[in-house]
Parts: structure tokens; C-alpha cells; sequence
């Protein structure tokens, strides 16, 4: 009997392929678990390693893979972008290559910042990512139907709403609102997006009024009793379980649930994220990407291979195939695969309506902006939200309701960068002490130009004495220029003020120190009041000649000083490269002068005193020289924090001016006192 060989052959070619084929196993979560056939159906029509056949495995939960990744048979899992801070020692980094450089430059700018949000970067500062966007998902406020007819669309709405609810739950357990608050991931998603609801401004920080309101928000959601423990202690999944139960009215989750809700059997409907009721426009939700990435395992399969195999699944090519699957309800990563299935039979299984407005209004890159640590931008939100998070959030439940603002003042102290504020009793005690300065000084000018013809004032110089007068003021009204939140106009100014301040009043009584030493060195320097006054202008016109520089060049900006958790502030500081330069400048010009000053008051201290002055400018010399040497000190020490920096500087300022109007007028007016005015009549 003839034998077909070429059935037999084919038989064995399959079996070869099946012996020699290489298993790829993927942890893929639960709620997209019902894709797992079409994926595999789909893979083929993209595999580039045809020897490749995927096998998925779900979890118990969604971040098992991850945590316990010596225990797992998985290859790739799916990640959340925030477990890249907190486990990316369990994942393996892959270069940022051009192909996918290529698909960052097509797909724009949603698809550029879910890379952001996944990208690190080696030792050598070049890029890495730990993953590929597979879905996107963003959150959402589910509503249950039966329970509430009012859907709220602000946090006012829904405070206002929740009053009027009817609570009907065996043991009263049902929460009137629920989002995700029982881990620093959640809790960190769900502060940021009510931050960006509470900021007009698309460059909010999370430091400042926005977070401070948001602040507020939860804790009045709290203490209303909007929230209850029970939700506020579950994640995201046990979340979507309470809502299939009925025991939430209105839940904040990820878009990615609508369709395992579907089969809950509950009516409900899906709206926005709330915002707040000074927002303009609509609410802004947070845009996550589900992601791909390398597990790192001792018996992980080729990097290159794994990496091949999530750029076929997460490609284009791929992605279209899935989202022209009548099974796949879920939302591409590429807009224009989105904008295309837009006009298909797809949006009879998403809620096309719904989720293109949301998607033209996603806030992208914020988990790059906030929380990277990658030794190129800083990681001190991360370090925030973790410590917050575990000596406030994880115990807010357990706070009596008397004390929620304890609770609030303690979270706030975590995101509100400090300054000095106009309301500080510091603030109020260090401005009334200027205040009444600059009261005392102007009595002080008027009494000085009053009996400028008095032989006391006429051998000091009226002159100079002006000058020294002026340059006071200016001093005790520069002290202003340290409350409230600093900005770019008080950066700019704060020099030009302290510059004019030191110029007019020391260099006043440095010239006069100088005419004393040349007078009795019997030297050939001219030392007439125009002379003195040509000297010193010229070293003032040098220093605002620097700080016009500095200020056109590189002026100083208001940055946040960070310092730990609890203690950043604002600050004028220079963050360009010419700026440190000219104030360095200023520095040792001014030591100069105040170094010099010291040798001239040495050198005339036994001068006959009652000609010349020489003690007490001597002494006015010595106590400036100290105050400055402290406020330099001071200025170096960062941890002291704002309002201890603020008061001995401040204090350092007044004091300077209270020697030179204790040392440099006292004695004249008294001596006016003893003698009266003694005019000398001029001729």
C-alpha cells in the first residue's frame, strides 16, 4: 500500500513547531481576563517571533505579579505606571529606542505622556521605560440609579445631594460616596485629580491654594459623612464589589469596570469626575495607561524576545485588530485609533459620547510631573505622599470628628508651601517694628535737617547724614519685601532695595570713616564732600550697575525651597547660571568694604572723638559687621525653616539701622539738648 508522505510530513513539521515553540506567559488582570481569547486569536497577525505562543494567567489580585514576583511563573504582566516608583526593582527596564520614539512623534500628545509617565533613566542619564501603554483608563463617577436620581457634577453638588439621601443598608453601611483612598496609589490619584479640579491654572503644583482646597474638600466630605471607613479603607476592585452590592451610591473608578459592572445586574449611569464650583469648563480626569512590562525573574526568558513580544501586543496594528473585535470594549491608547473607531459599531459598546469628552480634557505626564524619582527630576511629592499617607490618610478614620481640623492642619503642612504671611503674628510683629522704624527715622530726618546749620551736625556732614538717612529707610522698608508669597517682581526688587539700603547709609559712614584716617594721615587725597561723594556714588553705581546686569540677564525667580515632608517653602533663587555669579559679586565687593571699613575704624578709634566721631563710627561699623555675618550665616542654614529665617533676618536689617541711628544721631541730639541749637550763622 502507497503511502502519502506529504500529510505525515506536514504532521510532523506541526509537532516540530509545537516542541520548539516558546511560551510566553502574561499576568493579565482580571477585569480584562475576558479578552484573553481574542488576544491570542489577534496575536498571530502581528508576532514577530512566529515560535512565540502566549499563555495568560490572572492573578488573585492586580498587583500580585508585581509584589510577589519570585513566586510567579510570569513572563509580562500588566502594570499600573504608579508600581514603577514603589517595585521597579521587579521589573526590567527597556531602551527608549527609535521605534518607539516613532510612536510617541505620531500618536501625540496623550500617547507622549503615558510614556513620560513610564520613562526613567540609567546612570548615565539616558532614557528607559519599564512598559508600554496597552489601555488607556481614566476615572469616572458611576451612579446607582435605584439609590439616587441627582447625579452631582461639583463637590458642592454633591455635599448638597448626599444631605437628602435616604440611608435604608442593614448595619448602615452604605457610603453615599466612594473612591479609592486605601493605598498610596489611590490615595495619590485621587488627591491629584481634585487638585487639578480645584486649579484653573493647567500648571498647578500640588503645593499652594488648589491643594490646600482639595485638602479641605476631603475633610468636609469626611466630617459630613459623605465618606464612611468602610469604603474609604477598599481598593478599586472591593470598590466595584460594594456597587454590585448596592452599598455605594456614588463611586469614583476607573472606566476600565464598565464593563464587569454590566454584569452586576444594577442600573446605573456614568458621568465626569466632580470638580469644584469655581472651576472653569468641565472636570479634568487623570490619564493612566495599563501597561506591559518585563518582569525580572532568575528564569526570565531573552529581554530581547520579551520585549518584541510587548511591542507586537502593544502596537498599533494590534491595538486596531483588538478594537475591531465585536468583544473588546475597552479604550485604545492611540487617539487616532479612538478618533477611527469613533465612526464605527464600536461605540455601541463604549459610551463614545462620554469618553471623547473626557479624553479631549485628560490631564497627561502628572506621575512624571509629581512623582519620578530618576535623578533628573526630584522625588519629593513621592516622599510626601508616602509619608502623609501613612501618619494621616491611613489614620483619618480613627480621628474623633472635633478634631478633623487637626487633621486638616496636619495634611496641610505636607502640601502647602510656606511663606510668610501678612496675617503671621511674626509678620505682623517684625512690620509694626518697621513701621516704627521708618516713623523714628523720618523724625529723626527732620530733626536733622532742622538744625543742619547746628555745629554738631554741619562738622558730620548733612550731606552724608541724608544719605545715611535714606539708606536707613530703605532698610526698614525692605524688611516688606519678606511677607507674602513671594513673585517675580519682589525677587527683582528684594536686591536692588538691600543694595540701595547698604550703598546709601554704610558707604555714608565708611567716606566719612575714610576722610578721618586721611585727614590725620595728613595724606594728599582729596577729602571734600564732593570728592567723598564722588567716591562712594562710584562704588553704588557699580553695585547697581551688577544688580541691572543680574536682573537683565538672569534675574532671581520665586522657587520652592525643599527641605523635608513637612518643610518646604518659597524663596527668591537664582536657577539660571549667570545669576549666582553677580550675587557672588555683590558679596565680595560689599566685604571688601565692610573688611576695610573695620581696618579704618581701627586705625582712627583714638582720634580725638569729639572732632571726628571715630568711636562711634567705629562702633557702628563692628555692630553692622556682626549683623551681616549673622543674616549671611542665617542665610546658608536652610533647615531652619521660613519663619526662623525670616525673623533673624528681618531682625538683622532693623538692628543694623538702630545702631547707625543709635551711634550716628543719639549723641548729636544730645548734645543739641546740652548746648541748644548752636548755629553757626553762615557766611
Amino acid at each position: 500500500m502507497k503511502m502519502n508522505i506529504i500529510p505525515l510530513f506536514s504532521i510532523t513539521f506541526l509537532l516540530f513547531l509545537k516542541i520548539q515553540a516558546e511560551v510566553v506567559k502574561v499576568c493579565i488582570w482580571k477585569r480584562y481576563s475576558y479578552l484573553n481569547e481574542t488576544i491570542k486569536a489577534n496575536f498571530n497577525n502581528v508576532n514577530s517571533n512566529p515560535g512565540v505562543q502566549l499563555e495568560f494567567i490572572v492573578p488573585d489580585s492586580d498587583f500580585n505579579a508585581i509584589e510577589r514576583v519570585t513566586s510567579t511563573t510570569c513572563d509580562i504582566a500588566m502594570i499600573d505606571p504608579f508600581w514603577a516608583l514603589s517595585n521597579g526593582g521587579n521589573m526590567i527596564p527597556f531602551s527608549y529606542d527609535n521605534d518607539i520614539l516613532e510612536r510617541v512623534k505620531e500618536d501625540g500628545e496623550i500617547y507622549s505622556g503615558l510614556m513620560e509617565d513610564i520613562t526613567v533613566y540609567d546612570e548615565n542619564k539616558n532614557k528607559e521605560i519599564y512598559g508600554l501603554p496597552f489601555f488607556l483608563d481614566f476615572g469616572i463617577i458611576y451612579t446607582n440609579q435605584a439609590k439616587a436620581n441627582n447625579v452631582p457634577t461639583t463637590y458642592e453638588d454633591l455635599i448638597n445631594i448626599s444631605s437628602t439621601l435616604q440611608i435604608d443598608s442593614t448595619f448602615g453601611r452604605t457610603a453615599k460616596y466612594a473612591c479609592h483612598f486605601n493605598d498610596h496609589r489611590g490615595y495619590y490619584y485621587n488627591f491629584v485629580e481634585a487638585v487639578a479640579n480645584f486649579s484653573n491654572n493647567e500648571n498647578f503644583t500640588l503645593y499652594g491654594d488648589e491643594a490646600g482646597e482639595a485638602i479641605k474638600n476631603f475633610v468636609k466630605l469626611f466630617e459630613n459623612e459623605i465618606f464612611n471607613e468602610k469604603e474609604w479603607n477598599s481598593d478599586a476592585d472591593l470598590l466595584k464589589d460594594g456597587f454590585c452590592r448596592g452599598d455605594i451610591i456614588y463611586m469614583k473608578n476607573w472606566v476600565s469596570y464598565d464593563s464587569t459592572l454590566k454584569d452586576c445586574g444594577i442600573n446605573y449611569s456614568k458621568t465626569r469626575v466632580l470638580k469644584s464650583g469655581t472651576l472653569k469648563g468641565d472636570s479634568k480626569a487623570l490619564a493612566r495607561a495599563v501597561y506591559l512590562a518585563i518582569l525580572k525573574r532568575s528564569n526570565t526568558k531573552s529581554t530581547d524576545l520579551l520585549v518584541q513580544v510587548i511591542k507586537d501586543l502593544t502596537s498599533k496594528k494590534f491595538i486596531e485588530s483588538l478594537v475591531n473585535n465585536i468583544n473588546y470594549k475597552e479604550i485604545p491608547p492611540y487617539l487616532d485609533v479612538y478618533n477611527n473607531a469613533v465612526q464605527t459599531e464600536y461605540c455601541t459598546r463604549v459610551d463614545c459620547n462620554l469618553y471623547t469628552s473626557i479624553i479631549n480634557n485628560l490631564y497627561v505626564s502628572h506621575i512624571a510631573k509629581f512623582s519620578r524619582d530618576d535623578g533628573v527630576t526630584n522625588k519629593h511629592f513621592s516622599d510626601i505622599f508616602s509619608d502623609s499617607y501613612e501618619h494621616y490618610i491611613k489614620e483619618i478614620y480613627k480621628t474623633k470628628k472635633n478634631e478633623a481640623d487637626k487633621a486638616k492642619d496636619g495634611l496641610s503642612n505636607y502640601f502647602e508651601n510656606k511663606y510668610v504671611k501678612w496675617t503671621d503674628i511674626p509678620a505682623i510683629i517684625i512690620g509694626g517694628i518697621s513701621v516704627v522704624g521708618i516713623i523714628i527715622t523720618l523724625v529723626v530726618f527732620f530733626i536733622t535737617v532742622k538744625n543742619r546749620n547746628a555745629l554738631v551736625i554741619r562738622r558730620s556732614s548733612p550731606l552724608f547724614l541724608y544719605f545715611m538717612l535714606i539708606g536707613i529707610l530703605i532698610a526698614f522698608g525692605s524688611v516688606i519685601t519678606y511677607i507674602g508669597k513671594p513673585n517675580e517682581i519682589i525677587c527683582t526688587v528684594r536686591p536692588v532695595v538691600i543694595v540701595l539700603a547698604f550703598g546709601l547709609s554704610f558707604l555714608a559712614l565708611f567716606v566719612k570713616t575714610f576722610r578721618i584716617k586721611v585727614i590725620f594721615d595728613k595724606s594728599d587725597i582729596k577729602v571734600q564732600d564732593k570728592y567723598l561723594l564722588l567716591y562712594s556714588g562710584s562704588i553704588l553705581l557699580l553695585e547697581l550697575i551688577i544688580v541691572g546686569a543680574w536682573t537683565f540677564l538672569d534675574r532671581m525667580k520665586p522657587v520652592i525651597r525643599y527641605i523635608g515632608t513637612k518643610m518646604h517653602y518659597y524663596t527668591c533663587s537664582n536657577v539660571g547660571k549667570y545669576g549666582t555669579y553677580f550675587q557672588y559679586a555683590l558679596l565680595v565687593i560689599n566685604a571688601i568694604i565692610l573688611l576695610y571699613g573695620c581696618y579704618l575704624a581701627i586705625k582712627v578709634k583714638d582720634v580725638y572723638s569729639d572732632y571726628n566721631e571715630s568711636k562711634v563710627i567705629g562702633l557702628s561699623i563692628y555692630g553692622i559687621m556682626i549683623c551681616m555675618i549673622i543674616q549671611l550665616i542665617i542665610s546658608a542654614v536652610d533647615s531652619l525653616g521660613h519663619s526662623v529665617i525670616f525673623i533673624i533676618q528681618s531682625l538683622m536689617i532693623i538692628l543694623s539701622s538702630v545702631i547707625l541711628l543709635t551711634f550716628m544721631f543719639i549723641p548729636k541730639f544730645w548734645k543739641l539738648h546740652m548746648t541748644g541749637s548752636s548755629q553757626t550763622p553762615i557766611l
